[in-house]
């Protein structure tokens, strides 16, 4: 199986381990394709509080003329922002069509409002730690790829590919407007390395499906549930060998990425 080590600065390397199959591999072959080319970019979710995403704010309304709010934003406010930025970024765009100048901005308050809407006071480091190459790399997911319906600390899992969200996440934030436009199935897969740091588990199918069809009915019919439900769960490809490392590593106050080392 493949492997390599994350290493963050002043801490012992996290030793990942990927699956044995065909997304495991590509996912792999991404990372260090992307990787010897340039350094990703790693953002410690705990630097990305609402004040700071007061400040990005202003900067974004001054470069494009939107009215995001930037004084007392909640965590409602957030959602609202989020879907002006998906209506901006078209899914098969993405990033291409903004202004160079304007790239890192929109990725640093793209990223700085899921760090919000995912805060929790207990978790600083938030539900993950992602490093990730801003580009467009990528490859299809294998058709036979099956989602876990569970996800445990230091589970590997592949990075979002899109501006909107999967199908589990609409779920958990009862996210249904502009359904058409949120719900992205996650059918690519990324470079960006993404370490699950909470523990979940989607238990009740009935109600999930249930939520799916009184509050989307017209997406059901659409996609079919079926296919709604193949895209649903965590898409996990390996796991941290080395647990303690990484409950020791969350403990700092934030976390610096140093380097990838390629294992085999």
């Amino acid at each position: 199986m493949d492997a390599f080590a994350v290493n963050f600065k002043n801490q012992e390397p996290l030793i990942i381990e990927l699956h044995g199959n065909q997304t495991s591999q590509s996912f792999f072959s991404l990372v260090k394709k992307n990787y010897e080319k340039e350094m990703p970019i790693f953002r410690d979710q705990a630097k990305y509080t609402t004040q700071y995403l007061s400040t990005l704010a202003t900067e974004v309304n001054a470069a494009l003329g939107w009215d995001w709010k930037v004084q007392n934003i909640t965590k409602e406010d957030t959602v609202v922002m989020h879907k002006k930025l998906e209506d901006y970024l078209e899914k098969d765009e993405s990033f291409r069509h903004v202004p160079g100048q304007l790239q890192d901005l929109l990725h640093e308050a793209h990223f700085c409002l899921h760090a919000i809407q995912y805060h929790d006071q207990k978790r600083p480091h938030g539900n993950f730690l992602q490093i990730e190459w801003f580009n467009d790399d990528g490859v299809p997911l294998a058709e036979d790829f099956e989602f876990n319906h569970d996800i445990a600390v230091g589970d590997i899992i592949l990075q979002n590919p899109y501006v909107g969200h999967p199908p589990i996440q609409c779920y958990q934030l009862d996210d249904y407007k502009n359904i058409d436009r949120t719900c992205q199935f996650h059918d690519l897969i990324k470079p960006g390395i993404k370490i699950n740091l909470t523990d979940a588990k989607l238990t009740d199918i009935d109600s999930y499906e249930q939520w799916w069809r009184s509050k989307a009915s017209d997406y059901v019919k659409k996609q079919g549930f079926d296919n709604i439900m193949k895209y649903t769960g965590f898409p996990v490809v390996g796991q941290v060998k080395n647990i303690e490392a990484l409950l020791t590593a969350t403990q700092e106050p934030v976390l610096e990425f140093s380097h990838i080392t390629f294992l085999r």
